[in-house]
């Protein structure tokens, strides 16, 4: 798949943001999922670098489980409003909505309509997803961030939660198949940088740093915290997927990784049971959900009440504590559905919910 410039479409309308490729290129490749804006550059032309989600845009598009998926970044790593998605299937319209089916090949387009009047919109021929894992280990940090020192930064340790701010955290895509793809990242905190270090592999780093003709200009240590990142893997043939997975540097509670995500979680809101599980032997979760006040996640929400499930399977627990309305039915809440706006946070607030943790 070959990136393509963009141009803004007609004339500018206030709120409105919309892309299409340049002439002599395309939006739609053999590509199943795209990155629109990390491979086509489609949302914020030309101000927004292609590893930093920024603001609102359309970062991905796919078919998840026999219908569409839009990966809609909000600019803050939450909704307070759920975008309008209108589909189509090669120009005819499909649906709108979060449950729209797409049956067989095509074009799939998508036009999002968020709460501030922003349109954005992407276009990506119907594939195959493919199931992504990442990896989170940490590293030492070199005092040069270029490429060819981090590759000689080896021996990385297994980080189930926060790193230290000499450090930088390592991810790793893995596949659920053994094609050969490339990983493409992007990353919700502009005081940090995510940097490749080959097709399936970046660091993220708790400072902003530049380059300038390739070459490292500067390096400016920003603050610690959590920040998502979105790491999208594409084979070129249309078999691909995304995935939120959090970053945490200097983070002094205990964090509890549910899908990727990092939570704050402590004696007054977690049972002891939960505090005090090894790692790998809880397989979910039942917590309330709250807004996050402190802004201490990525994803705008707290967990409250959390205890251990009480089954050797979710499917045990979710008989007592469905999934909101808005998450898609029969299966624990997926954090995914708050970040693309699926659920915005006022609507899930208060909801008792199973999580699983893988």
């Amino acid at each position: 798949m070959t990136p393509v410039p963009c141009q803004s479409l007609s004339a500018p309308v206030p709120g409105r943001r919309v892309c299409r490729p340049l002439r002599g290129g395309s939006t739609v490749g053999r590509a199943g999922v795209v990155a629109l804006g990390a491979a086509i550059g489609c949302a914020e032309p030309f101000t927004v670098d292609r590893h930093t989600l920024g603001p609102p845009r359309l970062a991905a598009l796919g078919v998840h489980e026999g219908v569409a998926r839009a990966a809609v970044w909000s600019g803050t790593g939450s909704h307070t409003q759920a975008p309008e998605l209108s589909w189509t299937l090669d120009g005819e319209d499909l649906g709108e909505g979060f449950d729209v089916p797409v049956e067989g090949p095509g074009t799939l387009g998508v036009t999002v309509r968020t709460a501030d009047g922003t349109e954005l919109q992407g276009a990506v021929s119907v594939g195959e997803w493919v199931e992504l894992g990442v990896v989170r280990q940490s590293v030492t940090r070199p005092a040069d961030p270029s490429l060819e020192v981090r590759r000689q930064t080896t021996a990385p340790q297994p980080l189930p939660g926060s790193a230290d701010m000499a450090a930088m955290v390592r991810l790793t895509t893995r596949r659920a198949d053994d094609r050969a793809a490339s990983a493409r990242w992007m990353l919700g905190r502009s005081d940090w940088s995510v940097l490749e270090l080959d097709a399936r592999s970046a660091d993220v780093l708790p400072a902003d740093v530049t380059f300038d003709d390739g070459a490292v200009a500067s390096v400016v240590e920003g603050e610690g915290g959590i920040g998502p990142v979105l790491a999208l893997s594409v084979d070129g043939d249309g078999h691909n997927g995304w995935r939120w997975i959090d970053v945490a540097f200097s983070v002094r509670e205990t964090l509890l990784d549910v899908q990727g995500r990092l939570l704050p979680i402590g004696p007054e809101v977690a049972a002891e049971a939960v505090l005090t599980a090894e790692l790998g032997t809880l397989s979910h979760v039942v917590a309330t959900l709250e807004r996050d006040p402190t802004a201490a996640s990525g994803i705008g929400l707290a967990l409250v009440d959390v205890e251990a499930g009480s089954g050797a399977s979710w499917a045990d627990d979710l008989t007592d504590f469905p999934s909101p309305d808005c998450a898609p039915a029969g299966e624990p809440f997926p954090l995914w559905a708050v970040t693309e706006g699926r659920c915005p946070v006022d609507l899930v607030a208060g909801a008792r919910v199973v999580l699983e943790l893988r």
